[in-house]
Order: C-alpha cells, then sequence, then structure tokens
C-alpha cells in the first residue's frame, strides 16, 4: 500500500496530531486514539480518526475520514487527491447529490510524506464488491432491497443531471476537445502506463472503439466509479457518494456503462444469481433514463469501454500484487473471464 501503511498507527497518530492543532487552533486540548481502518477503500488509503476536542469548556468528539494519496501501490495513473477533494467540496455546497462534508485538504507532504484530506464519516451500511453474493442487500427483504437499488441509481443519475460548468477544473483540454474524447486518451495512456502486459483482446477493443465511436461525445460530470459498493445507505436509501479517483467530464453514459458491466461481472459474469428486486440491464438502463429524463446513448460502446478501463485496472491491480508477493490477492481467472467479456462486447 502506501508509504504510510507500512508505519503502525502510533506513529500515524503522533504525525497527525500536531497537524490538527494547526487547523483548529482555537482548541484548547486534542486526544487522538489510534487511527482504524474501515470495511472499505483500497485505492488510496482509507483510516477513521475519531478525535475528542476540548474548546471553551466544552468537549466533543468527532469522527473523521482519511484519504491517504496511494504512491508505491498506486493503482491508477493520476489519483488525484485534491481533485477528489474538489469535486465533493463543490457536490457538498451544491447539496443535490448527498457526500461528506469535506474538511481539510493538504497538498503539503511534510506530515505524512504524502498528500491527504479529512471529511466527515457517513454513517450507514457499505455494500460489499460482489453485492448479489452476501451483505446488508442481499439480507434485505424484497421490497427493501428494491427501494435500495432504485435509490442508488436515482442518486447516480442525479448528479448526471448537474451541470458541468463547476467541475470545468477536472477537464483536460490537451487531451482531447470532449470529455468523453479525454476520457479515451487518458486509458489508452493507461494501458502503456500500467506497466501490465497488453493483451491482444485490449488492442483490439481500441481499434473497434475508434472505429464506432459514439456521434455524440459532449460532456458531463461522471463520478468515474459507479457501482452500489461506493455508497453508504442508511433506511434504505443512499446518503452518500463515495470513491471519486476516476471522476471526469468524461458523461453520464461513462458511468452508466461502468455501472451495468460491473453489476454483469458480480452477477452472471461470475454465475451468481441476480438478487430479486435489484434490476437488469434493460431496467437499469430505462430506471436510469427515468431519473434522468434523458435516453441513454450509445450504451453498447459504453459498456466495451468500462470492459475495456477494468481489464487494465485488474492487470495493473495483479502486477502490483505479484511486486508484494502476493499475487492470490488477484486471481488470474477474473482478468480471463473480463477479457473473454470484452471480446463479447466488441465482436
Amino acid at each position: 500500500m502506501s508509504q504510510v501503511i507500512r508505519r503502525d498507527p502510533e506513529t500515524l497518530r503522533r504525525a497527525l496530531l500536531p497537524w490538527l492543532h494547526e487547523r483548529l487552533p482555537e482548541a484548547d486540548a486534542i486526544e487522538l486514539p489510534l487511527p482504524r481502518k474501515p470495511g472499505s477503500g483500497g485505492s488510496s488509503e482509507t483510516l477513521l480518526i475519531s478525535p475528542t476536542i476540548r474548546q471553551a469548556g466544552v468537549t466533543r468528539r468527532e469522527e473523521w475520514v482519511l484519504r491517504i494519496e496511494p504512491s508505491d501501490h498506486q493503482i491508477y495513473m493520476d489519483p488525484g487527491l485534491r481533485r477528489q477533494f474538489l469535486v465533493m467540496q463543490a457536490l457538498h455546497a451544491q447539496g443535490d447529490v448527498p457526500v461528506p462534508a469535506m474538511l481539510w485538504y493538504e497538498a503539503d507532504p511534510t506530515t505524512l510524506g504524502v498528500p491527504f484530506f479529512v471529511m466527515e464519516h457517513v454513517h450507514g451500511q457499505v455494500m460489499p464488491g460482489m453485492h448479489h453474493s452476501g451483505g446488508f442487500l442481499a439480507e434485505a427483504p424484497p421490497a427493501a432491497r428494491e427501494a435500495i437499488w432504485l435509490s442508488a441509481i436515482e442518486t447516480m443519475a442525479r448528479l448526471h443531471r448537474l451541470s458541468e460548468a463547476r467541475f470545468q477544473f477536472l477537464a483536460r483540454p490537451a487531451l482531447g476537445s470532449t470529455g468523453l474524447d479525454q476520457e479515451i486518451a487518458y486509458w489508452t495512456d493507461y494501458l502503456a502506463w500500467s506497466g501490465a502486459p497488453v493483451r491482444a483482446e485490449q488492442e483490439r477493443a481500441l481499434r473497434w472503439m475508434a472505429d464506432n465511436l459514439p456521434d455524440a461525445r459532449g460532456g458531463g460530470l461522471a463520478w468515474g466509479d459507479a457501482r452500489p459498493a461506493n455508497m453508504i445507505f442508511r433506511d434504505d436509501k443512499c446518503r452518500a457518494v463515495i470513491d471519486w479517483e476516476t471522476t471526469s467530464l468524461g458523461g453520464a453514459e461513462t458511468d452508466l456503462g461502468w455501472w451495468l458491466f460491473f453489476d454483469w461481472n458480480v452477477s452472471e459474469g461470475s454465475k451468481i444469481a441476480r438478487l430479486e428486486g435489484t434490476t437488469d440491464r434493460a431496467g437499469t438502463i430505462a430506471a436510469w433514463e427515468h431519473f434522468a429524463g434523458r435516453r441513454a446513448e450509445a450504451m453498447e460502446w459504453h459498456e466495451a469501454f468500462a470492459a475495456l478501463r477494468f481489464s487494465m485496472i485488474v492487470d495493473r491491480a495483479r502486477l502490483l500484487a505479484e511486486r508484494m508477493g502476493r499475487p492470490e490477492t488477484v486471481p488470474a481467472d477474473a482478468g480471463h473471464r473480463i477479457a473473454e467479456r470484452l471480446v463479447e462486447l466488441t465482436a
């Protein structure tokens, strides 16, 4: 993982405490227990911190999340911690899409060796990645399950209705004239950057994508890692959208394509029955169109783009796991299954 993860919790606590005093100069005293790991948060190191703050005779206990930029264990070419912070900060200010309140971003590596940010901890339930196999969604009765599922899709569609004007800092004009063109260029560069052997089906998919580019290639805010496991739920509703490492102006369909591909990967693609109360591909697209107020365009292309991106990420993760001497953490058959799906989608 990152450099900080090699330190013991006490080392991290001692590094953070004076930094917190600088952020909270009005505090008379701050007590900081050892940071602890949550149940999720893999591409960037994520820790829970619960400082007790005494100020003007009043003591309060906070619950915050510390997100640390990866360094040597870097899944993404550009982890962009500041970009994540700014997106969530803008979303929280706008209020249409639920995200944690953002507290501080620290660019100076003096404290932890890498940039990091602190945000509020949103309480609720988080699905496992294999959401059709277990977890609170699988344990919920069908009616509640349907409410949870539709709340997730509605929340995703809500962020896709936002104007991209407030998120122009995400633009990468050097990579292309539209948000989607920029995303295509970014992930084409990722294939070379990752260090993993390039698969023949990945090269073929890039050619297929170039030959079948959607006519409409505008932009729009895209979450990036659009899937149920990156949402926090409470009382059958989505209460927060998290994990914005791959956010972009690639447009809504890049998110919807990712959602559809990932849902296939953890159900039919893994030979696991879909949970009653969740929608299949057609039903998910119809629900998204209802909540977004428009038709989804070129979804076959966007699903193929999602499969290509995911195949690259899995290959990169496996390469890093091998370097760490833990190849079993990313099974080789996962890459093969995704590669087969990529061939199907680009046939």
